[in-house]
């Protein structure tokens, strides 16, 4: 099941029209966000979640065909939700705008602790459905696919980095980085900087060109100045830039 099924699942689950319909919604979406920080996503139960949004398991049957549709949902609002607040300066597809996204996930997952380490627990566990977790990358690696499928187009990978592949594998590194930050071996400010670093590190090996020296660039910046102030001075240099060309006509 590739991503744009999934997205596609979700948007027809999604057929909630008037604004009551929208508000109870929304409130079962925040409630499965709640439980899943609570209890993981294979703790997580029907049941309670009706009790706690004050709906029949009908309606949520109707509106989301399915417990793993549901959680499918709520994740992937999530995303999109947290998503509209990031002002990127970067071009999408660029090794920038992953960057300021990492950043912004970042100082947000320092907030939703509970949150992250029910995702990340239920990333490794082996008694994770097939079709769950399926769901749960296709949604995690949405970050990095449009930087590395513009690599793979201007032939900048080396010839053993399959794209996919590859996808996966920095998905790995945020996760794992992610998983040592909840069991407190990566203390909370050095979290960002250290997710930012391991994943342009593998990215290193695997790309070729000017690539190649546009991440051991970026990487001697951060390494100097953080992650943090490196996404600040690009913010700058927009802004910067959008002063010098002046009003547009």
């Amino acid at each position: 099941m590739g991503q744009n099924h999934i997205i596609e699942k979700l948007n027809e689950a999604d057929s909630y029209s008037s604004p009551a319909m929208m508000a109870r919604r929304r409130r079962i979406l925040e409630e499965t966000r709640k439980l899943i920080a609570e209890h993981g996503l294979v703790g997580f139960n029907l049941m309670e979640l009706c009790r706690r949004a004050d709906v029949a398991k009908q309606t949520l049957y109707y509106a989301f065909g399915s417990k793993e549709g549901l959680v499918a949902a709520a994740m992937f609002d999530h995303f999109e939700e947290y998503e509209r607040r990031i002002t990127y300066h970067a071009p999408a597809g660029s090794l920038e705008r992953l960057i300021e996204r990492m950043v912004a996930i970042g100082e947000r997952n320092l907030k939703i602790p509970n949150y992250v380490g029910a995702i990340t627990s239920f990333y490794y566990s082996q008694s994770a459905s097939t079709h769950m977790r399926t769901m749960l990358h296709d949604i995690t690696t949405l970050p990095q696919r449009p930087y590395i499928e513009a690599l793979h187009k201007a032939r900048q990978l080396q010839p053993w980095a399959e794209p996919e592949l590859l996808i996966d594998a920095l998905d790995d590194q945020r996760i794992s980085i992610a998983n040592q930050w909840i069991q407190g071996r990566i203390a909370d400010e050095q979290m960002i900087d250290r997710m930012v670093t391991s994943v342009l590190v593998y990215l290193l090996g695997c790309v070729r060109g000017t690539a190649r020296r546009h991440v051991e660039g970026v990487l001697t910046a951060i390494a100097k100045i953080g992650a943090a102030s490196y996404v600040a001075n690009l913010t700058c240099a927009t802004k910067d830039q959008k002063e010098a060309d002046g009003p547009s006509s």
